[in-house]
């Protein structure tokens, strides 16, 4: 499949062509089935369905909570996750892959396009597609998809004229930004050996909510820094939840307290603590889709907004406190 065969991964969104958008990431997961992949990304209890990519779109409301949703592809021995507006898989994918290797793609025109490659927990490569310096990609091992980049047209140029003086700084930045993302799946097909296509993608297909909160992905930490510096995760936890009037939430102290032993501390999401966990996480997202003008924007008062930020934070102060390792906060 040639990178023209693939415009829908770079087309705008204009006059009736297939698109997927300006914002959507695709993960691709090795030896994993539809469900499996999606339960990876936390997919949701009671949220798997078949759906279209048109079903997906009309969640996407202060009602439903603003939902996030990926819709999975078994792909002859693969698993390719779909997320329209989304972008969990990219940052995802070094958890994604325990046990395999899986490789993401972003698209996302207002901010940071990206290309990773994780084998069994550990992030082997990644790079921003429309750079053309080589000295800007990361992981443990930045130069093992080297090879297969120029071989798909990324143009790998330096800092610095090259020996025979010919090196187009502007040349290469306008090479990867043509079709970049068209460009990483065909770096990702030397992988798979196969790819999708635009109609198998957007047609029904294996669908959730997903929360990567529950996740078995490093948390983010809770932002808020004390006057002596970070704050404690647990310590942040307990004054969030008497802030708010929650601290007899069901199953907390236990996790809290377990916590603080060293004690590893699962938290699922159909557990009375997680089913509060994910209206916590379901009250910021409203609360921030209406402060950026979504359609509940008058939905909610200043007040319920403010609360609503601050239970996300809660949020991710749970998950900082329980994962295993120093439980600071910032």
């Amino acid at each position: 499949m040639a990178v023209d065969d693939l415009a829908w991964a770079d087309v705008t969104p204009r006059g009736g062509r297939d698109s997927l958008g300006e914002i959507y990431c695709l993960t691709f997961i090795r030896d994993v089935d539809a469900a499996e992949a999606l339960r990876r990304m936390g997919g949701l209890p009671g949220t798997f369905a078949t759906r279209t990519w048109s079903d997906v779109g009309d969640l996407d409301n202060f009602d439903d909570g603003y939902p996030e949703m990926a819709m999975a592809l078994p792909l002859g021995g693969w698993t390719v996750v779909f997320e329209p507006d989304g972008f969990n898989g990219i940052s995802l994918t070094s958890a994604l892959s325990h046990g395999t290797e899986a490789l993401s793609v972003l698209r996302h025109d207002y901010a940071s396009p990206a290309f990773a490659y994780a084998v069994d927990g550990v992030l082997i490569t990644g790079f921003d597609p429309t750079c053309p310096y080589p000295h800007l990609r990361y992981g443990a091992d930045p130069d093992r998809l080297l090879s297969h980049m120029l071989e798909v047209g990324f143009a790998m140029g330096d800092n610095e004229d090259d020996e025979d003086g010919d090196f187009d700084e502007d040349d290469d930045f306008d090479n990867n930004h043509d079709r970049p993302h068209g460009r990483c799946l065909r770096l990702i097909e030397q992988f798979t050996g196969r790819l999708p296509t635009f109609e198998a993608l957007t047609g029904p297909l294996m669908s959730a909510q997903i929360e990567p909160w529950f996740a078995e992905a490093h948390k983010d930490p809770a932002v808020r820094r004390g006057y002596d510096g970070p704050v404690d995760a647990v310590t942040e936890v307990r004054r969030l939840t008497s802030l708010h009037g929650l601290t007899d939430t069901p199953g907390l102290a236990d996790a809290l307290a377990a916590a603080e032993r060293g004690e590893p501390v699962s938290i699922a999401p159909d557990s009375s603590l997680g089913e509060h966990v994910r209206s916590w996480l379901t009250e910021h997202r409203r609360a921030g889709r209406a402060s950026n003008g979504g359609e509940g924007r008058w939905r909610m008062t200043e007040i319920e907004r403010d609360r609503a930020f601050d239970l996300g934070l809660l949020a991710r102060a749970l998950g900082a406190a329980i994962q295993p390792g120093p439980t600071a906060a910032g």
